[in-house]
């Protein structure tokens, strides 16, 4: 931006100017609106407010010493107004004393102005905060931007995870990893016999609720949401970020999910029926697509194991299931990591060997029946200075 010459093509900015001293007013109008500014006169401070609205000015210039509403309290009601925030207000007055200025400073004026103007310093004073505001809004739409983004994200992974992405510790790039971690399949049961009861718009709004809570759950247990089913969702534990409790993780979220739709469950009409499958293994993470259009997916054994895995609840009346692999791996870190092993938390049973779609061999499958609510409280804690430490 450039006020220096009147032929300057870059974007007009509007000057509010509020004196009531009409020569002196025209004088400034005259002499800025040759820079390529739109400029607006108002001679009564009560008229500023409503002119302020309409005009939405980028820069003001206001006379202390109004009829009918003074300018300080102008500059007042400008500074109470979010929506003004970033505009740049300089105060013009023939009173040049310490007091006025300190007085019209801490009420917010970027610049005093002392009367009679020397319009060469006015206009050099006026492109500088042009030029800031301009930055400063700048700034405010990528803070913007960069929220929306961020609420976005949130929506599929923890908080601390969105830290990540957003520092670019994590790629943005097509492309991705082979990582060892828990993948988590949840589905709700009889969905299109309960959407066909509740109407499409009832339905909606019930699993958007749900899931919402679900997905609370995921993301205390440092899991990532990759993937929304309608009425499922995927879940990961150790993607995109590896830690030493991913299974752990996983059984938890679990436990915590049962524990959560059994209470759920006495205070609504209907009923949530679902399945929980995990499968622990190397899987690839990473975008997928094109640099149009990207996804973060998550493709592999484990999750193809962790599907069919889920799909086995319906047979076997138990709500969670999870592989041998799930099992020994979490044991392994629980005991590196000197906390308590899995069956010392849950109540573990074998519910048998099966057969997968997709296997050539049986894969030992495993229940939680119950858990000990305190002791994994405890252990919540331990890995969360365990983690700080680190």
């Amino acid at each position: 931006m450039d006020l220096s010459s009147p032929s300057n093509n870059s974007k007009v900015f509007k000057i509010l100017i509020v004196e009531d001293d009409v020569t002196q007013a025209e004088l400034l109008k005259n002499f800025i609106s040759m820079w390529g500014c739109k400029i607006h006169v108002v001679y009564d401070g009560g008229e500023a407010q409503k002119v302020l609205e309409e005009f939405k000015p980028d820069l003001v210039l206001l006379d202390i010493y109004l009829p009918n509403k003074p300018g300080l309290e102008i500059l007042k009601d400008i500074r109470r107004n979010p929506e003004y925030d970033l505009i740049p207000v300089f105060v013009m007055s023939a009173d040049s004393s310490e007091e006025v200025k300190i007085v019209t400073m801490s009420n917010g004026a970027n610049e005093f102005i002392v009367k009679p103007i020397k319009m060469a310093d006015l206009i050099m004073k006026i492109q500088s905060a042009l030029e800031l505001l301009e930055s400063r809004r700048t700034i405010q739409d990528l803070n913007k931007k960069l929220e929306k983004e961020k609420n976005r994200l949130l929506r599929y992974f923890s908080a601390d995870l969105v830290e990540k992405i957003l520092n670019e510790e994590i790629p943005a790039e097509l492309g991705g990893d082979i990582i060892e971690g828990s993948v988590m399949f949840f589905d709700v049961r009889g969905s299109t016999t309960i959407a066909e009861r509740m109407g499409p718009k009832n339905y909606a709004n019930y699993i958007s609720s749900l899931f919402s809570d679900l997905m609370d759950i995921i993301f205390n247990n440092q899991g990532s949401v990759n993937e929304l089913l309608g009425d499922g969702l995927l879940a990961t534990f150790g993607c995109p970020v590896p830690t030493e409790n991913d299974q752990f993780n996983a059984l938890k979220t679990a436990a915590e999910i049962v524990d959560y739709i059994r209470g759920y469950n006495k205070y609504v009409t209907e009923k949530v029926n679902f399945g929980i499958g995990i499968a622990t293994g190397k899987f690839f993470a990473g975008n997928i697509g094109s640099v149009r259009r990207m996804k973060y997916a998550v493709m592999g054994d484990p999750v193809n194991t962790a599907s069919r895995i889920q799909d086995l609840t319906k047979e076997v009346g138990h709500k969670i299931l999870f592989d041998s692999n799930t099992l020994k791996l979490c044991d392994e870190k629980q005991k590196k990591l000197k906390l308590p092993l899995s069956s010392e938390v849950f109540q573990i049973k074998k519910v048998g060997s099966f057969l997968l779609k997709g296997k050539t061999e049986e894969t030992e499958i495993f229940t939680i029946v119950g858990f000990k609510k305190r002791l994994l409280q405890e252990i919540q804690k331990r890995i969360i200075l365990l983690s700080a430490k680190n």
